[in-house]
């Protein structure tokens, strides 16, 4: 390791990995700090499903680095790429099936080619910061050591928030009325499931489920991921029968399933772990132990109750619960959630957001409309520049789930997608702060734009690729549900959109 880097990167999630990605794509001298002994925060340690779409109604929009690093993970037999969910509803308009070990893989190789120096087992332990100036920082290593590094900028992708708030700046802790938080989840996955009797019980029982789509590949994939891909939430009629048996307890009151990456497998984003702070250790440790009862109670469900589940077994837990919502750090701007509900531009945009806000119910086992919120957006909108840059601390870039924003808001860009874009902006942005030697609330936003755009990134709309997409993605689907005539779970007035 160097003593002095142009910039460091705190967390090696998504948010992270592009923001490392960019620097070093840059030329920037970047080092890479993270706590566990692999990439991928929650979208390896916790267990994520599918990367959540890159995608506004068929619209790409997120690319640059991390379409590259999509790219890379179907080369790499790791990934099916962004595949086309016939039913947006409770999903989002794609789902990216990838292998969490090759993710681990990819994502260092990527790092290490663009000589981006990278510290596992390393814990934040303090931020120098004086005058509200960050100049650098201590971590502690897991044999007791401290090791100290400079740099120009640093950039907090810790998810947290854990380097602003070291360095004094202010923050929220979720809603800024109430300060409930959406609840974290224990993401699990079963294997030796007959996913056919599964998706064959969803066909024939539609009216017990919330939601529910098939999902189209959209472009040639390893041939060991080829399987029915499909998305369900429900399993109402079952669940009512356990839970009066006493055979299931847990936060929810639907299951949602989707397929694995590895045929025979299916991934549960199925608990719920209410009312705990994330951020504080003995909180989170209750946290954990919620977590993995549910899983044991929904897995146990599901192999006594569901067809196709008879001689599945748990294959996969989470090596941490995944986290949605903690702090918000106040930024030079907030987003709000009426500018990403009405599809706000600003001057300085330097990401998009396109999620719906998808508010988990902070208080309860029901799901939307009942304390939780899905809601699509008019449009697209624009992450400012001014939403990444602290509001009283130089030297501090944000990156991901912490930048300024509302929890409204966040309820759309906290998604891998979203986030992925976030930090392929907070890098680009870092690393010319130190090639111009400025400060992140001097560095010009235009040139962020045009280096974003040089890179491949989508940072304003183009019309004419937009409307190719669209038409391709429909010729696709159309395609698809001709092809599985008779065969399908989506819904019939959702089919019927598909039609000339």
């Amino acid at each position: 390791m160097k003593q002095i880097y142009d910039v460091i990167v705190v967390g090696g999630g998504p948010a992270g990995i592009m923001s490392a990605m960019a620097c070093g794509e840059l030329g920037a001298s970047t080092l890479l700090i993270e706590k566990n002994g692999f990439l991928g925060g929650a979208a390896t340690a916790s267990v994520l499903g599918p990367i959540s779409p890159f995608h506004y109604k068929d619209e790409q929009v997120i690319n640059g680095l991390p379409q590259k690093f999509i790219d890379r993970m179907v080369e790499e037999n790791g990934s099916t790429g962004h595949m086309k969910t016939l039913d947006q509803y409770g999903s989002g308009d794609s789902l990216g099936f990838y292998d969490r070990e090759k993710y681990k893989y990819v994502a260092a190789e990527m790092l290490c080619e663009r000589n981006v120096d990278i510290l596992y087992h390393s814990i934040l332990e303090s931020v120098d910061c004086v005058d509200n100036k960050v100049t650098g920082l201590t971590v502690i290593s897991k044999g007791g050591n401290r090791m100290h590094f400079g740099s120009h900028v640093i950039v907090d992708a810790t998810g947290d928030g854990d380097v602003a708030v070291r360095a004094g700046e202010n923050y929220v802790m979720g809603d800024a009325k109430t300060h409930k938080m959406s609840p974290s989840s224990a993401m699990f996955e079963m294997a030796n499931v007959d996913t056919e009797k599964v998706f064959r019980y969803i066909q024939e029982n539609p009216d017990d489920f919330e939601f529910l789509s098939d999902i189209v590949p959209m472009r040639e994939f390893s041939p060991r991921f080829k399987q029915h891909y499909f998305v369900g939430q429900g399993f109402k009629k079952l669940i009512k029968e356990a839970v009066e048996a006493g055979d299931l307890e847990f936060g929810r009151d639907s299951v949602i399933v989707l397929n694995g990456i590895h045929p025979h497998s299916m991934h549960f984003n199925a608990t719920r772990i209410c009312g705990y702070d994330a951020t504080d250790v003995e909180q989170r440790t209750l946290s954990e132990l919620d977590g993995r009862k549910q899983i044991n109670s929904v897995s146990e469900f599901m192999i006594k109750y569901v067809p196709g589940f008879e001689e599945a077994y748990v294959s996969v837990t989470n090596a941490e619960i995944g986290v949605r919502e903690t702090r918000h750090i106040e930024g030079c701007y907030t987003l709000t959630g009426d500018d990403a509900y009405e599809g706000r531009k600003f001057e300085d945009v330097v990401s998009r957001g396109y999620f719906p806000i998808d508010l988990h119910n902070p208080d309860g086992k029901e799901g939307y409309g009942n304390g939780g919120v899905w809601q699509v957006l008019k449009d697209t909108f624009d992450i400012p520049y001014r939403s990444l840059v602290p509001k009283h601390i130089d030297g501090l870039i944000l990156s991901g789930r912490c930048i300024s924003g509302t929890s409204e808001a966040h309820g759309s860009y906290r998604t891998q997608g979203g986030i992925m874009g976030i930090g392929q902006a907070a890098g680009v942005a870092a690393a010319l702060c130190a090639k111009n030697n400025v400060q992140p609330r001097e560095q010009d936003y235009k040139e962020i734009q045009q280096t974003l755009i040089s890179l491949g990134a989508s940072v304003f709309r183009n019309e004419e690729k937009m409307k190719q997409e669209k038409e391709r993605a429909r010729k696709i689907a159309q395609e698809y549900i001709k092809e599985h005539q008779g065969n399908l779970i989506t819904r019939p007035e959702i089919l019927k959109m598909y039609e000339d």
